[in-house]
């Protein structure tokens, strides 16, 4: 019997099986969609009775870093009057004062400041050094910190105005952080006027009387080494312009010589 043979009557054999699978899976498949059909939906949209209602705000306040009531934050600019503008390119100087009214110590740990733009806060225009202290103060004593910073000379002039602000962040015994702004304030920068500087004057005034020294004291020393060095002239004793003294002249001498003189 040839091959061929046997292949069909294998297939005569195995097509009655697999017609037979596919009506029981067709027959399985209707029966699952009657069952979801028939099935009730697990969640019809209505709100859980039992589900806690979350403020997402609730979190965001407990990361906020506020002010202590047991402390008063105060601040001055003792070289300026007027607090709503400084110079540019200058050293601005301000005094950040921190009373202590609560029972327990507060630790000053810095002092920062910066410009923000007016209508949005998160944007900073200029970064001014954080001045770290780590100062400890007790209950009942009030403690002034320097703070100094310098306002870019590119922003001046102009009607622009930027709000600046100056922060002093401490915290408790217990490790609670603290931060308080004593000058949130809308300033305006300008240009200083450059006239008649009296330190620069003096500087060379300075300058120019050290240069004289200068010049003194080298002239002092040549004139000591080369005067020194000229010749001292030999004096000569030519005796008494007056007459003779023949008083120390033996009397022999002088007859000989007037003998001699006659001849």
């Amino acid at each position: 019997m040839s091959w061929w043979k046997l292949l069909f009557l294998f297939s005569l054999c195995a097509g009655p099986l697999v017609t037979r699978a596919q009506e029981e899976d067709e027959i399985m498949d209707s029966d699952e969609e009657e069952e979801l059909r028939e099935a009730e939906p697990l969640d019809d949209g209505a709100p859980l009775e039992d589900a806690e209602r979350i403020d997402p705000t609730a979190e965001e306040e407990d990361f906020v870093i506020k002010a202590s009531t047991d402390a008063k934050v105060f601040y001055a600019f003792p070289k300026h009057a007027d607090e709503t503008q400084f110079p540019g390119g200058k050293v601005v100087k301000a005094l950040i004062g921190f009373q202590n009214n609560g029972e327990s110590n507060f630790i000053v740990d810095n002092v920062e400041g910066g410009f923000r733009y007016p209508m949005d806060y998160n944007y900073v225009i200029q970064n001014f050094t954080s001045f770290r202290y780590g100062r400890e103060v007790p209950p009942g004593v009030t403690q002034t910190f320097l703070y100094m910073f310098v306002p870019s000379e590119q922003l001046a002039g102009g009607s622009r105005t930027f709000s600046l602000v100056l922060s002093l962040n401490y915290r408790g015994e217990d490790g609670t952080l603290y931060t308080d702004s004593p000058f949130n304030e809308t300033i305006s920068v300008y240009e200083v006027d450059e006239g008649f500087d009296t330190e620069i004057f003096f500087m060379y005034v300075l300058l120019a009387a050290l240069f004289a020294l200068l010049l003194f004291g080298a002239q002092y020393l040549l004139s000591s080494a080369f005067g020194g060095r000229k010749s001292v002239r030999k004096t000569i004793e030519t005796g008494t312009s007056g007459g003779i003294d023949y008083d120390y002249i033996p009397k022999e001498h002088l007859k000989k010589q007037k003998v001699t003189k006659k001849e």
